[in-house]
């Protein structure tokens, strides 16, 4: 596949197109192509839709898309971009991106300006450096999209209980993850700025709606809020990520997002209580809300 590394200005605020200054991203033809094309639909949109609205019409335009894990990886950190191959929290990413890019960009949204919005949303404030820059918990991926204006955290507010379990899992399972892997200098320094950065985001308060209690909130739930499944694995905050989803108001709420199974984007045919519930594992949900 043709890869393309292209300059991107520096993301200087989620509600204006700013002056670009020179940072690196890779990507491909075939996803520059249709990111152009997704980017041109919301933006005509935009003026009648909100927000979650526009995130439903980014997920179904993504429909089908491959499921591949690992995009992100490699030895070299990168702003890597693809919207025809993706994994669970990237497709909920990419969706978020595209719909702010084209709420802040309008008709003029090129695909630099989607780099510029996954910039700020992938790293920690907006900086690529080492592999630790890149946000790889969801906990801190929230706080920053929090703070950044990306979306609202509805959990606490629809009775969202603490989870005050410590963060750990990627160093614990250091062999799962090449760049933490083995006894080189470079795995070293990577598990030791892992560590670090593990130990402050288990500092920062987190809550999850049980999945007991989702019947009682379903109903505040809008199709095209983010979910965060939680989970019950030792040291992990959030094991799945989908955008929630409903064909008609009266509807059961249900959620599109990358299947494992499937290895490709679909609606999934469970409603959201269902597929919980068939899990052991998942605790429950967050409520993400992109803003209007």
């Amino acid at each position: 596949m043709l890869r393309k590394i292209l300059s991107l200005g520096v993301f200087l605020t989620v509600f204006l197109c700013p002056v670009r200054a020179q940072v690196q991203y890779v990507s491909t033809a075939e996803d520059i192509a249709l990111g152009g094309l997704v980017l041109k639909e919301l933006a005509s949109a935009a003026g009648r839709e909100d927000g979650p609205e526009l995130m439903v019409r980014a997920a179904k335009r993504l429909l089908d898309q491959k499921y591949v894990a690992g995009t992100q990886e490699g030895r070299d950190e990168k702003l890597r971009i693809f919207l025809t191959q993706t994994d669970c929290i990237l497709f909920a990413e990419t969706c978020l991106g595209l719909v702010r890019t084209a709420q802040r960009c309008g008709a003029d949204a090129t695909f630099e300006d989607l780099a510029e919005t996954l910039l700020l949303s992938r790293y920690r404030d907006g900086v690529v450096d080492r592999y630790e820059s890149r946000l790889h918990y969801v906990t801190e991926w929230v706080a920053q999209g929090e703070r950044t204006g990306l979306f609202r955290d509805l959990t606490a507010g629809l009775g969202g209980v603490p989870d005050p379990r410590p963060i750990n899992y990627m160093t614990t399972h250091s062999g799962s993850y090449a760049p933490l892997a083995g006894e080189s200098g470079y795995a070293r320094d990577n598990r030791a700025r892992m560590a670090a950065i593990e130990e402050r985001i288990s500092g920062i308060a987190r809550t999850y709606i049980p999945k007991s209690q989702i019947p009682y909130v379903e109903s505040q739930i809008r199709s095209g809020d983010i979910l965060c499944f939680t989970t019950a694995i030792e040291g992990l905050d959030v094991s799945h990520v989908v955008i929630a989803y409903r064909e008609k108001p009266s509807d059961r709420l249900g959620f599109i997002h990358a299947s494992i199974n499937e290895k490709k984007v679909i609606i999934d045919p469970r409603t959201l209580e269902t597929a919980l519930a068939a899990s052991r594992n998942i605790t429950g949900i967050k409520v993400l809300r992109v803003q209007p």
